[in-house]
């Protein structure tokens, strides 16, 4: 059954700042696009549909989640269900000055550290971080969002799960490709099949671009149930997903919500860390004695860190070490940046890849990374929403370069920013 919203104004979550698209919003009840189904349809757009893409010409695709949820905001802002946050967008605005700026800084740009590139990513990405600046008009029960949340991300880990298992009896489907034609999916791209041992794959969600991917959305799910319903089933399904994906990402997802619970909570926060901290070491000696080289494996990627050549240093090392060598060689970008795209592109003697933070601190400057986590971050949030900000933002800088990718710039977004949500005395 779908849910519904009953969207109030309470006075202390009431926003001042808000500019609304009277002249748009359609009279007829149906076609407005309400809070509820606006929910729904952005989180299938983002999970079920991520591996899915629109051919853009030669070999360029873009996900079909951007013109999808990009199409539903436009309906939504046309509905009123959606605003323009006026804040957020004076750090747009800001944003986009700054990235103009940075355009002009190329010229100044060794040819020796990086090539000259064009402004294409460019255009793409302030696109799709302009749905930063939407919030829903009137705040909605907390409850019945997250539950919405709870429900998609379930789905997905029941899918995953069923993916994993299977596997045992010979039935494996981690790729569409084969099903779907090749122009239509973006998996080329990511790293969709991952072997373990024995002829086993680490579950990618079957819907996910990664293994990786799944287990950040998988401990999300582990978080909302925490916080908002605490039902036993969801948490143990939740769990489950999480280590069927042998990734290390969503633990450290996992972990700074951990932090966040034991240093904002008083004693019952720090209770509560003492808890799910507990279930987290349950989980994994449970998978020991069921799979003990899935959890082998699992335990010898925290020495990926100090070993050159593994996914652990080069995701969470090399970005540092190459923005070393950027800034010794060009000072004056640490201001300036130096233009978008040509952090992908330096030409330094080893592999490097880049997180968010480094990537928008190398093209747009200082004050470019500051403007963007800002709009990130900026918002009217109630107590336990406020608390998944930190998990969330961790998956989205830090755990892989996503701020290009809509599907999970769109779901992390409409969770901790554009959700405009009020507690309420319904209960779970």
């Amino acid at each position: 059954m779908a849910q519904t919203f009953k969207t109030v104004d309470p006075p202390a979550l009431r926003p001042a700042r808000a500019i609304p698209v009277m002249a748009l919003r359609p009279t007829a009840k149906w076609g407005r696009l309400g809070p509820g189904a606006f929910t729904w349809a952005t989180l299938f757009c983002c999970l079920v549909l991520q591996r899915f893409a629109i051919p853009a010409g030669g070999e360029l695709k873009i996900s079909v989640a951007t013109p999808l949820v990009l199409g539903l905001a436009v309906w939504a802002l046309a509905s009123g269900t959606l605003v323009i946050e006026r804040r957020r967008m004076a750090l747009y605005f800001g944003l986009c000055a700054m990235a103009i700026f940075s355009v002009g800084s190329q010229i100044n740009l060794p040819l020796a550290i990086a090539p000259r590139m064009s402004v294409t990513s460019l255009a793409y990405w302030l696109a799709i971080t302009a749905f930063a600046v939407l919030r829903f008009r009137h705040s909605v029960s907390e409850t019945t969002f997250f539950r919405i949340v709870s429900i998609c991300l379930a789905v997905v880990a029941v899918a995953g799960l069923a993916q994993f298992i299977l596997q045992f009896a010979g039935i494996s489907f981690f790729a569409f490709s084969g099903v779907v034609p090749d122009s239509l999916l973006i998996e080329e791209q990511y790293a969709v099949t991952i072997p373990i041992d024995r002829g086993l794959n680490r579950s990618n969600g079957l819907f996910l671009v990664e293994p990786s991917v799944f287990s950040q959305f998988m401990a999300v799910g582990v978080i909302v149930e925490a916080l908002y319903f605490r039902r036993a089933a969801y948490l143990a399904l939740f769990f489950a997903a999480l280590l069927v994906s042998v990734s290390g990402t969503g633990w450290m997802v996992l972990g700074s919500y951990i932090i966040v619970l034991a240093v904002s909570s008083g004693g019952r926060g720090l209770l509560g860390a003492i808890l799910l901290a507990a279930a987290c070491a349950l989980a994994f000696t449970a998978l020991s004695l069921v799979l003990p080289d899935v959890a082998d494996m699992m335990s010898s990627r925290v020495s990926e860190f100090t070993l050159p050549g593994t996914s652990g240093h080069e995701r969470f090392v090399t970005p540092f070490l190459a923005l070393q060598t950027l800034y010794e060689a060009a000072p004056w970008s640490v201001v300036t940046g130096v233009g978008p795209g040509a952090s992908e592109q330096l030409i330094i003697p080893y592999i490097y890849h880049l997180n968010t933070p480094v990537k928008v601190l190398m093209e747009y400057g200082a004050f470019g990374l500051v403007l963007y986590l800002g709009l990130l971050t900026w918002g009217t949030r109630t107590k336990r929403q406020a608390m998944l900000l930190a998990p969330l933002m961790v998956l989205l800088l830090l755990t892989g370069g996503y701020h290009q990718f809509s599907p999970i710039l769109f779901a992390v977004l409409l969770i901790g920013t554009v959700a405009f949500v009020h507690e309420d005395s319904t209960g779970a």
